[in-house]
């Protein structure tokens, strides 16, 4: 008999197709397992963002705190608890248009049932008509803080996943407010 001609016996099948199976058994007990942690790590990956983001309007919105194109008149930031009141100029006329006005140059930034929510034309933190900055569906908001040291706002900003269970993430800035008095 040739070489050419000889081929696996069925003893040598019989082992290659266990050692198959084996392998194969292997990689679909572990298939799931690496599609559940993908999962949570896009998770994780989409909470970072969506509280990036978050925390670049807040930041934006501190700095242009107290701008004024001449001369202004009242607080231009006012930090309560899970609250934030900033005034500027957007318009550079010169003075912060009033909340009675149609372009009110007054917003508002407040936690509120574990969503951040935003308000033009705003006095105080309380009251109705506010917006959602954030889809409490994906992301839960469990703090919010501002405090003032000098010409500084630190902000902290926690968050968790509403979708997975997951630790919260918590994001802190130091934001230097050259705006204000």
């Amino acid at each position: 008999m040739s070489v050419k001609q000889a081929g696996f016996g069925l003893m040598e099948m019989m082992i290659a197709m266990a050692l198959s199976g084996i392998l194969m058994l292997g990689a679909l007990r572990l298939l799931p397992h690496l599609q559940r942690q993908n999962l949570q790590l896009q998770s994780q990956m989409r909470l970072q963002e969506e509280l990036q983001q978050i925390m670049s309007v807040l930041e934006k919105a501190i700095r242009r705190a107290g701008y004024c194109h001449g001369f202004c008149q009242g607080t231009p930031l006012i930090i309560q608890q899970r609250c934030l009141l900033i005034r500027w100029d957007e318009n550079s006329n010169g003075r912060w248009e009033g909340p009675e006005h149609e372009e009110s140059e007054w917003y508002g930034y407040r936690l509120r049932n574990q969503r951040l929510e935003i308000q033009r034309g705003v006095r105080s933190c309380n009251g109705s008509g506010w917006e959602s900055l954030s889809d409490p569906a994906t992301l839960t908001i469990g703090e919010l803080a501002f405090t003032r040291v000098g010409l500084q706002v630190k902000v902290t900003l926690d968050g968790e996943s509403s979708n997975f269970s997951m630790p919260a993430l918590r994001l802190q800035s130091v934001v230097s407010t050259h705006n204000l008095p």
